[in-house]
């Protein structure tokens, strides 16, 4: 099962990621479509990042894609933070 995070590499977006996959797998929009039971057009707004998407619809993606989703959740920086990191 593939990993869809994190990316292959580090500014790849998940709809990036999610073409990648769609592609190594030989599947076409709407054959991916058809297989996540959901429309075209939505595959192709998430391959594009555009759009506000449910994250349940990436999921289901994912296991139309035979791919695990992972979400890390990350805190951050406070701008006293940012300060120290750029020496303001």
């Amino acid at each position: 099962m593939d990993r869809l995070l994190p990316a292959q590499r580090e500014q790849d977006s998940l709809g990036q990621q999610l073409r990648l996959l769609r592609k190594r797998r030989g599947l076409t929009q709407a054959a991916l479509a058809t297989r996540a039971g959901m429309p075209r057009p939505k595959i192709v707004q998430m391959e594009q990042d555009r759009g506000s998407i449910a994250f349940g619809s990436y999921a289901r993606l994912a296991a139309a894609l035979d791919a695990a989703l992972k979400v890390d959740i990350a805190q951050r920086p406070t701008l006293e933070e940012l300060g120290d990191i750029y020496g303001e």
